[in-house]
This record gives C-alpha cells, sequence and structure tokens, in this order.
C-alpha cells in the first residue's frame, strides 16, 4: 500500500488502476487450503482492506475514484 500512496501522493493516480484477481470457484488446491495460503483471494479485498489502508496512507476519496473509474474508463475506450 505504501508505494501506492506514495505514487499517488507524488501526483501519479491518473497513471494507475487498482485491481485484483479473485474467483468464485478454484479446484487448484484441496479444500481449505487456500484460505491458508492466500485468505485475501476474494472479491472484496480491494474495498474491505486496501482502500481503508490507501486512506490511512493519505491517499484521497478522489485519487480512488481516478484510480479505480477514471482511469479503467479511459483506458477501455480508447
Amino acid at each position: 500500500m505504501a508505494i501506492v500512496a506514495t505514487l499517488a501522493e507524488r501526483g501519479l493516480a491518473e497513471r494507475m488502476m487498482l485491481s485484483h484477481d479473485a474467483s468464485c470457484h478454484i479446484d487448484w488446491f484441496p479444500p481449505g487450503v487456500r484460505e491458508q495460503i492466500a485468505p485475501n483471494w476474494h472479491f472484496t479485498h480491494i474495498h474491505d482492506a486496501v482502500l481503508p489502508a490507501l486512506r490511512q496512507a493519505g491517499v484521497t476519496d478522489e485519487q480512488i475514484d481516478v484510480m479505480l473509474i477514471d482511469n479503467p474508463r479511459r483506458y477501455f475506450t480508447t
């Protein structure tokens, strides 16, 4: 989180997108193993953990909106 906060502080929020990879079903591991080795691999990780940590590190809601909304929109429409 500290790297993202530092880059946002330096005015680079317009060049970053926040994303993660998660799936609703995975059969790569035996039952219970995924939860042990990757406990944050779920759909709400960014909203539950990453965004609060970024806000605590000084990233503004405006910068978060740029990284989550504006930048992906710009990327996928150009």
